[in-house]
């Protein structure tokens, strides 16, 4: 089984290189590349062919891909690289949104990161902010790519700073000579345990909320936060404690959440609620 993940991901990467870089690699390059030999890499873009993938090498022009990759193709091999090299295995709904909006960029941009973070190579890319035209240009130390509110994101640091990058918005990517030394799984975990939805902050806010049927038996099934607290109460009703990092992200998906979820701590998190609630009110009074 780990041979058989080493090939798929191996063969994929190749089609994201090939991908962002037509023409630019031979045979010869991809063997020393990933340690094997030339009957390896040939074996590999055969199966890719098999495919059909339409990846070829042609001596002195490099190996090329001759015609476009179809979304079904895409679809079948994304999921199956992250799962693989990121280790995640909810990503449907955002591969899905990834591909509709990159087509085949959709496997460049990914493995291109991936290698970079596996091989501590610092990266330079071109970003569009959510909502902005500008493009900048983001020298990034990247750590993991991760699935966040129906989205595949870059965890990185960025001047000094863990930052996080939609990969949707991620416009070229060129990896840097220069090393870094990585973050450890550990603190990869805990910059996650705090976060309710997908928010990288310091801040850190004891929540605790109480829940009215028939939510406990929507919830109680669930497991919201790494680190939460359930207690059953009496009249059928539970309490959930957790701790985020931001109050902002719990606050909307409180009020999406509508009538019988009660705010009773922090006092903070119960103002923004009510602020939230009066403003959706205005919609619907004269």
């Amino acid at each position: 089984m780990k041979d058989l993940k080493v090939k798929i991901k191996r063969q994929t990467e190749i089609l994201g290189l090939i991908l962002a870089h037509p023409g630019k690699y031979q045979l010869y390059d991809l063997e020393e590349m990933y340690g094997v030999n030339d009957l390896t890499i040939k074996r590999d873009l055969q199966e890719l062919r098999s495919f059909g993938i339409d990846i070829h090498s042609e001596g002195k022009k490099g190996i090329n891909i001759t015609s476009k990759i179809s979304n079904d193709i895409l679809k079948a091999i994304i999921p199956q690289y992250i799962g693989i090299a990121v280790n995640q295995s909810s990503y449907d709904q955002a591969t899905n949104l990834f591909i509709s909006k990159l087509g085949s960029k959709s496997i460049s941009t990914p493995t291109q990161l991936q290698m970079c973070i596996d091989q501590n190579f610092q990266v330079k890319i071109s970003y569009q902010k959510p909502e902005e035209k500008i493009v900048e240009e983001r020298i990034l130390e990247p750590y993991c790519i991760f699935q966040g509110d129906k989205h595949w994101r870059l965890l990185a640091n960025h001047n000094g700073s863990i930052k996080q990058f939609l990969l949707n918005n991620i416009k070229t990517i060129e990896r840097l000579e220069k090393k870094f030394k990585p973050i450890s799984q550990k603190e990869i975990d805990e910059i996650f345990g705090t976060s309710f939805k997908c928010w990288l902050g310091k801040e850190r806010y004891t929540v605790r909320l109480k829940f009215l049927p028939p939510w406990p038996d929507r919830m109680k099934p669930r497991q919201l936060m790494e680190f939460q607290k359930v207690i059953e109460e009496p009249d059928g009703s539970i309490i959930y404690e957790t701790v985020v990092n931001s109050l902002n992200e719990i606050t909307s998906w409180i009020v999406s959440r509508g009538e019988g979820v009660v705010v009773l701590e922090p006092e903070e998190l119960k103002q923004n609620v009510i602020s939230i609630a009066k403003g959706v009110m205005k919609n619907y009074t004269s």
